[in-house]
Order: structure tokens, then sequence, then C-alpha cells
């Protein structure tokens, strides 16, 4: 797979402006992968560890002191999945709220660990998915000093609905997608927070 860092120069330079880039993303993955879009050319069947979506999160949960905001169309990496007394709980992580440059950098950690895997994946895309092991530790060790903890969520799996996987193609795009429906904090509140929380 090539160079995640690269590969996001290489679009960067594409366009006259980060403005421009962000507008211009924005349109196309809320065209490809909104809640009432079929132009992804990967179709949803189950969750796979390392895959990337798009959901429409229909949880009730309120506002509080503990969770300041609520993502009403997340796009998150998909980590694993727990059966629980009150049903599935899909950890995830969101990566609408991580800021873009941490957003590079996990995104080039993750690629370049698993390199191998995502090209046999792209390679089979309608045949059986290779999932990543993205679980605890494993996934510490990855990520570490990323701040990536700040973006991990447990999601009831029934409040996921209209989900989009998002092409390993468009992967590039990820950090430059800033159309969040948020409720509570803003975007750059979030992004502010979660630099706060970055140990150095």
């Amino acid at each position: 797979m090539k160079d995640f860092v690269e590969q996001v120069k290489k679009l960067r330079n594409e366009f006259p402006s980060l403005s421009k880039l962000n507008s211009s993303v924005n349109e196309e993955f809320l065209k490809k992968y909104g809640p009432n879009s079929d132009e992804s050319l990967e179709k949803f069947s189950s969750f796979k560890s390392g895959k990337i979506y798009f959901a429409l999160h229909t949880t009730k949960s309120n506002l509080n002191e503990k969770n300041t905001f609520v993502n009403r169309y997340p796009c998150f990496l998909f980590l694993s999945e727990e059966r629980t007394q009150t049903g599935i709980i899909c950890k995830v992580m969101d990566l609408t709220i991580i800021p873009p440059d941490n957003k590079i950098e996990i995104l080039t950690k993750i690629t370049s660990t698993y390199s191998e895997i995502i090209e046999e994946n792209i390679r089979n895309k309608q045949s059986s998915q290779i999932p990543l092991n993205l679980k605890g530790e494993n996934l510490q060790k990855i990520l570490k000093g990323t701040g990536y903890e700040f973006a991990i969520f447990g999601l009831k799996k029934e409040n996921l609905r209209e989900i989009k996987i998002v092409d390993y193609s468009d992967w590039v795009k990820i950090p430059f997608f800033n159309e969040a429906s948020l409720e509570g904090l803003s975007l750059n509140q979030i992004y502010r927070e979660y630099k706060s929380k970055i140990k150095i």
C-alpha cells in the first residue's frame, strides 16, 4: 500500500486551498456515504475490525457533564463488538472528532502496520475480508501517543442505521472530512479537548 502521508500530500496539492479541499471531500462523502446514498462500492453485511464506516446514530442519550456531545452521523473505525445484557455494543473510534493532523497520524500507523492485509482486502473486495487485530494492548501499542483513547466509544448496534462502508481508495480523504452532525460541543471545541488530552 502506498505511503499514507505521501497520498495525503498529493491530494492536498491538487487543490488551491485547504477550504476547497474540505468542501470537495464533504460534498463527495455526503453524496457517496450519506444516509440516503447507495453509491459506495462495497455493500454492508456485517462489521469487521479495521474497516471504516458511516452510520446514522439514533441514540436517545441526553447531553450532560459526562456526555458533552453526540455525533449523529459518525465516520468510525470499527474495533470490536461485545454482547451484553442490554444488547450488542460496538467499540469504535470516531474519526470525525479527531483533529486532521492526528487523524493522518492514526491512519498512517494503521495502514503501515497492516499494509499487507489491507492490500489483500483491496484485491478481494467481493470475497471475505480479513479483519485487523485492533483489540486492547495491540491497539495501544500501534497508536500510543496519538490521543486515540478520547475518540473511543461504545455504540449500541441496534442504534446504528443506514450503514455505509468507506472504500479503501477514500481513506486518504478522511482527514479532510469535517462535516459533523453534532449535538452539544462544536467540532472545533472537540478538537481542542482532544489535543488537551494527548500525553506528551
